[in-house]
């Protein structure tokens, strides 16, 4: 039976859109984009010849949504724009896929989480980390008890991130540095992975010359006395990624070069994968929700933790004193 036809809309045509998402898109075979918009209408041109057929093109992604219907929309714009954008689609009843992070402020992230619930639509942020075998794999490890009740984390990861440039170094359009953008991946896949939720948060920071941070260490307390250290370098000379978790049975390690996983270590052993856990990406996991409806695939509250996390370790790192974090009452 062949998959419903699928309609979508994009917000941004940068580059990660035009080399990162449209041939995701593109692989779905069912799955037709019907309008892009972006301020730059080169840009639209470009990610259309990528595409490799007209798609209208507004330069105002509120016209866009207001003239084009469709399924779903995905969004890769500065990350100031995030909330407003999500927020108007959802409220469209339109299923969204957002590049990470969600947005800049958890109070956002929190409302955003809700409003999704309540509309009764898809809302999944773009980690690539929750669709890659190896770390679906060491959640599964974790959540049967393989290394025991988790005592503490350290993870990394290395760029050289400096060189963007762009809107990324401004901190009114991104919001932080490093360790908001590519770091997002390392607290995203941390929190998913483990399931810990952070209760206090203690971070450093160097902006080498920049108005945003570059490299940044942060030290976090969770609930339940585990412990742990997240450390982003931006100006570091290519990709390099590590996830430690130490638990009171036994130790996982997770590590990625160049953007590809390289290894999953049980207790220093190497792990294989079983076969039934496969490589996919957030497109794909956004189409099959769409076609397969809510129930087949879990809220994004972690996302919204991503988001109390990184934004504790800014008024830390500004303010150079420790930040607790406070859970929202639940009415």
């Amino acid at each position: 039976m062949a998959k419903p036809r699928l309609n979508v809309v994009l917000v941004g045509a940068g580059g990660n859109m035009r080399g990162a998402h449209v041939p995701r898109i593109l692989d779905d075979k069912r799955t037709k984009i019907v309008g892009v918009a972006d301020p730059e209408e080169s840009h639209a041109k470009a990610l259309e010849e990528r595409a490799g057929y007209e798609i209208p093109y507004f330069a105002n992604w509120q016209a866009m949504l207001k003239n084009i219907e469709s399924h779903g929309v995905i969004i890769s714009t500065p990350h100031k724009h995030h909330n407003l954008q999500v927020k108007r689609s959802l409220e469209d009843g339109r299923h969204v896929l957002v590049e990470k992070p969600l947005v800049i402020q958890s109070k956002h992230a929190n409302s955003l989480i809700q409003l999704a619930s309540r509309v009764e639509c898809l809302l999944m942020v773009a980690y690539q980390r929750h669709w890659m075998p190896e770390f679906v794999y060491a959640r599964e490890l974790i959540a049967r008890g393989e290394i025991g009740e988790i005592c503490g984390v350290s993870g990394y990861v290395t760029q050289n991130w400096q060189a963007f440039g762009g809107w990324r170094v401004d901190l009114e359009l991104s919001g932080g540095g490093m360790f908001m953008d590519t770091g997002s991946h390392l607290v995203a896949s941390l929190l998913w992975v483990t399931g810990l939720r952070p209760k206090r948060v203690w971070a450093t920071q160097d902006r080498q010359g920049q108005k945003v941070d570059v490299n940044m260490v942060c030290h976090v307390s969770f609930d339940g006395g585990a412990v742990g250290t997240l450390t982003t370098i931006g100006n570091a000379a290519r990709h390099d990624e590590r996830l430690m978790i130490a638990g009171s049975e036994g130790s996982l390690v997770l590590h990625l070069h160049q953007w590809q996983v390289k290894s999953l270590l049980l207790n220093d052993e190497i792990v294989d994968v079983p076969r039934r856990i496969r490589m996919s990406n957030p497109d794909a996991a956004f189409f099959a929700a769409i076609r397969k409806g809510l129930d087949s695939v879990e809220p994004p509250d972690y996302a919204f933790q991503v988001a109390q996390l990184t934004e504790a370790a800014y008024k830390s790192a500004n303010e150079n004193k420790p930040v607790s974090i406070r859970q929202p009452t639940k009415k």
